[in-house]
């Protein structure tokens, strides 16, 4: 079964040590870099993904106010990565849809973003079957995606 579990002292190294296929790499930043992120910036939630007792994900939310970069106040999926010992299994999948149970309950937003790197036609995929929309726009040479929640 997967579930989400906020990251701490017990697990943050785990974290840390979870990995992308080498041709992945430039697809999603580090996760210690999220991590600090999620620490020392406002508004950022980060969980690691778990099947049964084996971490084999990790997702960050984040909140950003309208700005030059993107002109709406949002909500996005800021990373999201599968560890490449579990890819393929489906738990990109489900921990999609058990990040998007945890969004529902506790924020209270209409939206969900989420955007991809070009040649990330795997993510691509996966988040329109789990009902990102592509959106035309671009951000910090990123798609953006767009999920109605």
């Amino acid at each position: 079964m997967i579930h989400l579990k906020e990251i701490n002292q017990s697990n943050y190294r785990a974290c840390i040590a979870l990995e992308l296929a080498g041709h992945q790499k430039d697809f999603v930043s580090p996760n210690w870099y999220s991590l600090l992120e999620s620490i020392f910036e406002e508004q950022r939630q980060a969980f690691a993904i778990y099947h049964e007792k084996d971490m084999v994900g990790f997702i960050l939310f984040s909140y950003y106010a309208a700005d030059d970069d993107y002109p709406k106040d949002s909500w996005w999926i800021e990373r999201y990565m599968i560890d490449h010992k579990y890819q393929q299994q489906g738990y990109g999948r489900q921990g999609l849809a058990v990040a998007f149970k945890w969004f529902n309950e506790h924020v209270q937003a209409q939206e969900l973003r989420i955007s991809t790197v070009a040649g990330n036609e795997i993510a691509e995929t996966l988040y329109e079957k789990m009902g990102f929309e592509k959106t035309g726009e671009e951000v910090s040479g990123e798609f953006v995606l767009l999920r109605k929640c």
